[in-house]
């Protein structure tokens, strides 16, 4: 078996099929006493699992497991952040009696939250790639801390990943974390071994981006026209990759 590393991911390869395992964390963020972010604990669980099956669907995978370590107690908080999990992970049609399991803390009592997520996917062929002439896109609005909202029309979702993943001309697709979406495509760039021709946007492409609020992705010059239209969310266009001369 062969064990790799793409971005955030790990992928364990045995050449007949991959399994790719991906993870987030949340702290300070919850209902509770010393927490420095005010949210429900649905709202915690939604955001946190949409990073991690973000990050699986983004390169072909499936997802068939979802982990949750939660560092509080199962009732109330624990339980409602595992609501906002299933909520969430329902919206792509996975079955949480199937995929779901974890674990809380009930030694001693928490003041303030603290959450891991691990989900594992399954695939045959993996996006790990972009190309010479792809055009960088940025799908949504980078937001973090009291900016984001669950309801807000302008930030990335999953189902808005899952239809990108659907369409043959795109390839690369990556959500964009903490580091935001210049450190991104800075990334992508070296890995590919391309360079990129900016076109300035009005995105603030140095601010973190939370939860995954937006996703940049690759995409073959044809499909430009069309791409805009079968989106609610804002779309940027950041660049052309080149060959390094």
């Amino acid at each position: 078996m062969k064990i790799s590393r793409y971005r955030d991911l790990t992928i364990l390869d045995d050449f007949e099929k991959k399994l790719v395992i991906a993870c987030d964390s949340s702290g300070a963020i919850g209902p509770k006493e010393l927490d420095v972010v005010k949210v429900d604990g649905r709202i915690l669980g939604r955001f946190t699992s949409r990073v991690v099956l973000m990050e699986l669907i983004s390169v072909g995978a499936k997802p068939i497991a979802l982990i949750d370590t939660l560092a509080v107690e199962m009732n109330p908080t624990g339980g409602e952040i595992i609501a906002g999990i299933i909520e969430e992970s329902s919206l792509i049609g996975l079955k949480s009696e199937e995929i779901l399991n974890g674990s809380t803390e009930e030694n001693v009592p928490v003041q303030q939250t603290g959450i891991g997520i691990t989900g594992i996917g399954q695939g045959q062929k993996l996006h790990c790639q972009s190309f010479n002439g792809d055009i960088v896109l940025c799908l949504g609005i980078p937001k973090v801390g009291h900016e984001v909202r669950l309801d807000d029309p302008e930030i990335a979702d999953l189902l808005a990943i899952q239809r990108l993943r659907q369409i043959k001309e795109v390839h690369e697709i990556v959500p964009v974390g903490s580091k935001g979406i210049a450190y991104e495509v800075n990334e992508l760039k070296k890995r590919n071994h391309l360079l990129m021709d900016e076109i300035k946007s009005n995105l603030n492409i140095n601010k973190a981006s939370g939860p995954a609020t937006c996703v940049i992705f690759t995409v073959k010059p044809t499909i430009i026209k069309k791409i805009d239209k079968l989106f609610s969310q804002q779309i940027n266009i950041l660049g052309t990759l080149k060959k390094v001369e």
